[in-house]
C-alpha cells in the first residue's frame, strides 16, 4: 500500500498530479497527504495582524478545498492536509521521511518550459525516489500502457525487482514495452526509440527502472530526459 505525499501550491498541477496519482494506482493508494510550504516575509515591529498568521490561515483554507474536491471524486481515499513554514525542498524532505512516505507525486505546471527548482532537487537525488512526475495537461492520458525503460548495464536483478514493485502498485496488468538502455549507447538514440513508442501507441507512462549509479540513473539525475518528464507522466525508480 502506498503513502503518497503531494506538495501543492494551488496553481492546479498539485490537486492534478494527485487525481492521476489514484487513478493510476487505483485501490493501491491507502493514504494521500496533500503538503503546502509557504514562506513569510519579515515583518515590521508593531504589527497588529500578523502576516504568517494570515498566509498560514490562507495555505489550510485552500488544502482543505483541495481535500475536498478529491475526496468527492475518491471517497474512499484517506487524505489529509499538512500546512508548513520553511524552505520547500527542505521540508518536503523532511516529511517523507517524519511521515514515512513511499511515492512523492509531483505536479508540473502547464506551460512549463523546463523543470522547476523543486523538481529538479528531487530528480538529481534518487535517494528520494520512487518519484512520479504528472504535467499538468496530461490528466486524461489513460495509462494503459507503459514503456520501461531499463539500463544494460543495471544488475540482472532489477528485473524481479521491477516485476514485484508492478505488481505491489497495481500495474502488472497493463501492457508494456521493454527498451534497454545500451552501455555504450548515446542517449539521443534511446529517445528517438521512446518517440517512436508514444507515437506508435498509447502509452500512459514512462517507467525508469534504474540501478544505483547505473548509466541511465544518471543520465535522469543529469537532466538528460527532462523534456519528456515536462510533457509525459514518468515514475522514477
Amino acid at each position: 500500500m502506498l503513502k503518497v505525499l503531494v506538495p501543492t501550491d494551488f496553481s492546479g498541477s498539485g490537486i492534478n498530479a494527485a487525481a492521476f496519482a489514484i487513478e493510476l494506482f487505483n485501490k493501491k493508494t491507502d493514504e494521500l497527504i496533500l503538503e503546502n510550504v509557504f514562506q513569510t516575509p519579515k515583518e515590521k515591529s508593531g504589527t497588529l495582524i500578523s502576516i504568517g498568521d494570515i498566509i498560514s490561515n490562507e495555505s489550510k483554507t485552500l488544502l482543505e478545498k483541495e481535500r475536498r474536491h478529491l475526496k468527492a471524486e475518491y471517497k474512499d481515499i484517506n487524505i489529509f492536509i499538512q500546512s508548513e513554514e520553511g524552505s520547500i525542498v527542505h521540508t518536503i524532505k523532511n516529511a517523507m521521511k517524519a511521515k514515512d512516505i513511499n511515492l512523492l507525486v509531483l505536479g508540473i505546471a502547464k506551460h512549463a518550459t523546463q523543470l522547476s527548482r523543486i523538481t529538479s532537487s528531487f530528480v538529481e537525488n534518487p535517494q528520494y525516489w520512487p518519484m512520479l512526475t504528472v504535467p499538468q495537461n496530461s490528466y486524461n492520458k489513460k495509462s494503459t500502457e507503459l514503456v520501461i525503460i531499463v539500463s544494460e548495464d543495471s544488475s540482472g536483478n532489477r528485473a524481479i525487482e521491477l516485476e514485484n514493485y508492478l505488481k505491489e502498485v497495481d500495474l502488472e496488468g497493463h501492457k508494456m514495452h521493454h527498451l534497454k538502455f545500451p552501455g555504450k549507447g548515446d542517449i539521443e538514440g534511446l529517445k528517438q526509440h521512446i518517440a517512436v513508442l508514444l507515437k506508435k501507441h498509447k502509452i500512459g507512462l514512462l517507467v525508469f527502472n534504474t540501478g544505483k549509479g547505473d548509466r541511465l540513473q544518471k543520465a535522469v539525475y543529469a537532466h538528460q530526459f527532462d523534456s519528456y518528464l515536462l510533457s509525459f507522466p514518468a515514475l522514477l525508480i
